[in-house]
């Protein structure tokens, strides 16, 4: 029962410091990625299982306690709608979130500048600058209503 006491405690001082619904969310993406693994628990194995996508788990929670949802992705770039709730629900206005191949644990709000920074010095970052010189960045196609920035 100490072992387990003491493992607990040692988990648990990586969460020092991080809002309770991180650490939730955290907590909820490692039972799924669990979920996956098999017996017994080898960390090359985990590796590989996060490692098969952007994102496994395709949702997320943010600090401010609302979901976010996946609504497209392609090869390099997932991209997710806050699900507004309360009294901001009736806001007009759309927030984007994206993660990508380059970073695939960050989750950061879809505007120009943290694009570009996540693909700086990659193979994308030209063609990513030609479409946002040409398109703004939440710009949808007029038929099928999805993102521009998901057909790069």
């Amino acid at each position: 029962m100490k072992q387990e006491q003491q493992l607990l405690y040692r988990i648990m001082s990586h969460f020092d410091g991080m809002q309770k619904i991180e650490v939730f969310d955290l907590l909820h993406k490692i039972e799924i990625l669990l979920f996956y693994a098999k017996s017994p628990v080898q960390s090359e194995h985990l590796k590989k299982i996060i490692a098969s996508d952007i994102d496994p788990f395709q949702f997320t929670i943010l600090s401010n306690g609302n979901f976010c949802e996946l609504i497209g992705s392609n090869k390099w770039i997932h991209i997710y709608k806050e699900v507004k709730r309360g009294v901001g629900r009736w806001n007009p206005y759309i927030t984007y979130y994206f993660k990508t191949k380059y970073a695939p644990l960050e989750l950061l709000k879809l505007n120009k500048k943290n694009l570009m920074e996540q693909v700086h010095n990659t193979a994308l970052e030209k063609e990513v600058a030609q479409f946002l010189g040409k398109y703004p960045i939440a710009k949808k196609d007029s038929i099928t209503k999805t993102l521009l920035l998901l057909e790069l």
